[in-house]
């Protein structure tokens, strides 16, 4: 079974590239325009990771983080921000939400490959890890 990634960006032409790409490399992918819809398919649907844009309308990607890291459901969900705002005390800001991942537009299809499969192989590790142990 494929991994679900969710996307939420209010661009709609990036939003459309990166379902084209991750669809093309085997993901299912489902999309928000918003941090408000966002966290309706979170709340209606198994999500493997997120991936999110930080100026959103509705619900920044800051507060869609803050969002899902406060919640039991979803606090483990990996998230990935893509953002343009590429100053250090933006990716300091991110990381203290929660962010597992932090990449500045404009990005390679490969960058963003190697590191949703880097996130999704350290969950794996964890899961196997935590396995074991208990």
């Amino acid at each position: 079974m494929s991994k679900r990634v969710l996307i939420a960006d209010d661009e709609e032409p990036v939003r459309r590239s990166l379902c084209k790409d991750l669809a093309n490399s085997g993901y299912d992918v489902r999309e928000a325009a918003d941090g408000e819809q966002a966290l309706q398919e979170l709340a209606n649907d198994h999500i493997d990771l997120l991936i999110c844009d930080v100026l959103m309308p509705n619900k920044t990607g800051w507060e869609l983080l803050r969002a899902v890291k406060s919640n039991p459901k979803t606090k483990d969900l990996p998230v990935i921000v893509l953002t343009l705002k590429n100053v250090e005390p933006d990716m300091f800001s991110g990381y203290e939400l929660g962010a597992d991942y932090y990449m500045s537009k404009p990005f390679t299809k490969s960058q963003l490959l190697h590191g949703i499969q880097l996130l999704f192989e350290e969950n794996s590790d964890s899961l196997s890890t935590a396995a074991t142990t208990n």
